[in-house]
């Protein structure tokens, strides 16, 4: 993990949080001083409180801004996704 400096990090908004994978994955991996860029699908909570358990499972880490897709996204999604990497400097 040590070579990365940015994670995109995507999962399903399960109950207005994250799945236990990905907190697994969070408590798994020292992300110290990474940037992490959450996406997630959802059914209408958009982030719900996932972004608060990214940030205590990864404290000293930085939350970027994320893209919330509500279901499949939309015939917008590719544009959506495209938008986003770029102001997030990809």
């Amino acid at each position: 993990m040590e070579q990365y400096d940015t994670i995109i990090l995507g999962y399903p908004n399960w109950w207005a949080s994250i799945p236990m994978p990905i907190a697994t994955f969070l408590e798994s991996y020292d992300l110290s001083g990474k940037r992490i860029m959450p996406f997630c699908s959802h059914g209408g909570g958009r982030f719900g409180q996932s972004l608060t358990a990214i940030a205590k499972l990864a404290p000293d880490s930085e939350i970027g801004e994320g893209l919330s897709v509500h279901y499949s996204g939309g015939s917008a999604l590719s544009d959506d996704v495209a938008e986003w990497l770029d102001e997030s400097g990809f």
